[in-house]
């Protein structure tokens, strides 16, 4: 790999990021501004700068479909080594498996159901109550909180389930003590077995630390308690650590995830080199404006803005209830260009499931095409995969597996040939003719997946397969186009061309259970992440009424202005000055800055951090009084760099001027 080729195509700011000094970095990436570009990018120009092994290089991310478009970018940037790229959880379990077979340990069979596992323990009639106490056991095993420490903790916290704190510490007890009797664990229990094995056995820890040395954590502002132990442990002694996320999209609360990590990222993790990527590459500055009024609403000022040129206006549709938003949602759907249905390029996105039904149905009355989750409820899939949950062995899932592959393969070839032999196979498809083709499909794509799983797995049955499915969601990558339907959540991630954001309204946006401060401000960042989908046209419905009740327009959007004109852009020869002038002033920064931390001995970040570089060369200041207010330094630090940085700042702008 070339390095120079690596970083030919990046914006000035994405270049820092690639190309940071420090092996201890933060990137504050807004939505739209390239961070899996960027950390596709530090990982190979690194490798390609011999600055990192591949074979040592660790990204941690949190879908499957997340890290397999890392593995995707990594090969089509000519990288020939692998680098480990996966979830927490896929990766940790990879190791905790291993860990038993060295160990003489027998295994453990991960179950991804946990509502399952607490209804076992519950009598029938206690069961009104699973989703709180669900809900509390969530909250306690993301911070790794046992059973034993549950009440006080919970107490410290402010805690207040529905059924009482000692009801749900008797629950959570029940809860360990079934699956220790049991023999298996959920996915929290593979984090937290490896963090425990760590703290309590150095030789491990090190052969982690060792194996792990370059780690780099794709959306960081997701992490719990958890994964934030975790990655403690994997990066002492070495702080080779690249950070990646953007607080603004932090929307897991409920998983114990916290913004505040990377906003005091400077504070968590002493001497890191800040780099921010504050422009969006891919939505129209009508759609960013929009998202950052939501965030401004809720006082989370936000300072992204646009890179492209001017957009439609951001539209709205009131409906007198959620049938005519429905209506006219399936109504646009038919003015829309079929080719962006076909190529997947439309959503709608809605703050439940339970909103999208009806446009499901409705879509589809009028012959549009909808695109659901491969393995939704009552899916053929998801019937295929119920099946082999019933399996205990290895072996009967791969028996399961060749004969259902055997039979798929007979019924295809039977029906090319229009006839049936008399061969067992053709036998077996006879016996399976009634069964739909969609059925025998689904069969098929579950008995390939099945091999996938077990060429990983040395030991395993149903439940490990329906644990493997819940972690790496193998079915969702090839399915056809149409109207994506998808929670707020769900769309975390994702981008179209159109995106119809529905019931922007009371109740729903903010969420009736977001009843603290923090719930609300999590409930702005969810709403920017929705708008924050589209890339050229973005629609925000909501009804007057919904199930019978009246509804208003939900805060965050309030004081939108619809009606507003986009800001003419600037002509492009100023655009190109102004971006000119802050890279040199950025680039003269960076420079002042590393020669004066080499004399004094100490990190860049610590004279001066990237927030501050930032800072001074968009505002351009000319006097101390001006530096000292854009920046964290004191009046008496201000005044003893002012003669060292405002030379720079005017030399700059001078240079660009006259240029």
């Amino acid at each position: 790999m070339d390095p120079a080729a690596l970083l030919a195509d990046l914006d000035t700011d994405q270049r820092s990021a690639v190309t940071a000094e420090s092996r201890l970095v933060a990137v504050i990436a807004g939505a739209g501004s390239g961070k899996t570009r960027v950390l596709t990018r530090r990982i190979a120009w690194r490798i390609a700068t011999e600055q990192a092994d591949a074979r040592h290089t660790l990204a941690l991310t949190f879908t499957r479909e997340a890290a397999g478009e890392l593995r995707r970018r990594l090969s089509r940037l000519g990288m020939r080594e692998r680098v480990e790229a996966g979830t927490f959880h896929s990766v940790m379990l990879a190791v905790l498996k291993q860990r038993w077979v060295d160990t003489g340990k027998p295994a453990r069979t991960v179950v991804s159901d946990r509502r399952r596992l607490v209804g076992d323990v519950l009598d029938s009639s206690q069961r009104v109550g699973i989703d709180g106490l669900i809900k509390e056991i969530d909250w306690a095993t993301a911070r790794g909180v046992n059973a034993d420490r549950y009440s006080a903790t919970a107490r410290r916290e402010g805690r207040k389930p529905h059924v009482g704190v000692e009801r749900v510490a008797a629950v959570f007890g029940d809860f360990e003590r079934m699956k220790r009797k049991r023999g298996v664990i959920d996915f929290d229990d593979v984090l937290g077995l490896v963090i425990r094995d760590m703290e309590y056995d150095r030789e491990f820890a090190d052969t982690l630390r060792w194996r792990f040395r370059h780690l780099l954590i794709d959306e960081a502002q997701d992490l719990n308690p958890l994964q934030h132990r975790l990655v403690d442990l994997l990066r002492t002694d070495r702080d080779d650590l690249f950070l990646v996320g953007d607080p603004a999209q932090a929307i897991y609360g409920f998983n114990g995830a916290d913004p505040a990590l990377l906003i005091d990222v400077e504070i968590r993790f002493p001497g890191v080199e800040v780099v921010r990527l504050p422009l969006n590459h891919r939505c129209t500055p009508q759609i960013v404006r929009a998202g950052v009024q939501v965030l401004a609403v809720a006082n989370q000022p936000n300072q992204l803005f646009s890179h492209r040129g001017d957009g439609v206006p951001v539209e709205q549709f009131v409906g007198s209830d959620e049938a005519a938003e429905v209506r006219h949602a399936a109504n646009e759907m038919l003015r829309i260009d079929p080719n962006l249905i076909r190529a997947g390029e439309v959503a709608v996105l809605a703050r439940t499931n339970a909103q999208l039904a009806s446009f499901a149905q409705a879509l589809e009355a009028h012959g549009i095409s909808v695109r659901r989750s491969a393995t939704a409820a009552g899916s053929p899939l998801q019937a295929a995969v119920r099946q082999v949950t019933t399996l205990g062995s290895a072996s009967l899932l791969r028996a399961w597996a060749h004969d259902t592959l055997d039979a798929h393969d007979a019924l295809v070839a039977s029906r090319a040939e229009q006839a049936l032999a008399n061969s067992e196979g053709d036998r077996r498809a006879e016996a399976r003719a009634d069964k739909t083709l969609e059925g025998l499909e689904a069969e098929r794509r579950v008995a390939a997946a099945l091999l996938d799983y077990l060429r990983d797995q040395q030991l395993g049955d149903g439940a490990g397969f329906r644990a493997w499915v819940a972690m790496t969601n193998p079915f969702d990558d090839d399915s056809d186009g149409g109207v994506d339907l998808l929670s707020f959540h769900a769309a975390k991630g994702r981008e179209w061309h159109t995106v119809f954001v529905t019931g922007v309204e009371s109740s729903l946006v903010p969420h009736k259970s977001a009843t603290t401060k923090e719930a609300k401000a999590e409930e702005a960042r969810l709403l920017y992440v929705a708008v924050t989908r589209a890339s050229e046209r973005l629609v925000l419905t909501r009804s007057q009424r919904r199930g019978g009740y009246a509804r208003t327009p939900s805060p965050f959007v309030v004081d939108l202005d619809f009606a507003e004109p986009a800001a003419a852009p600037l002509p492009r020869e100023l655009h190109r000055k102004r971006r000119a002038q802050v890279d040199l002033t950025l680039s003269a920064l960076r420079t002042w800055r590393n020669e004066s931390a080499r004399k004094a001995d100490v990190l860049p970040s610590q004279l001066c951090s990237d927030r501050d570089l930032n800072s001074i060369a968009s505002s351009k200041p000319t006097t101390v009084a001006e530096l000292e207010a854009i920046t964290s330094f004191g009046p008496i630090m201000a005044a003893r760099l002012a003669d060292q940085i405002l030379p720079l700042v005017s030399q700059s702008i001078s240079t660009i001027t006259g240029a």
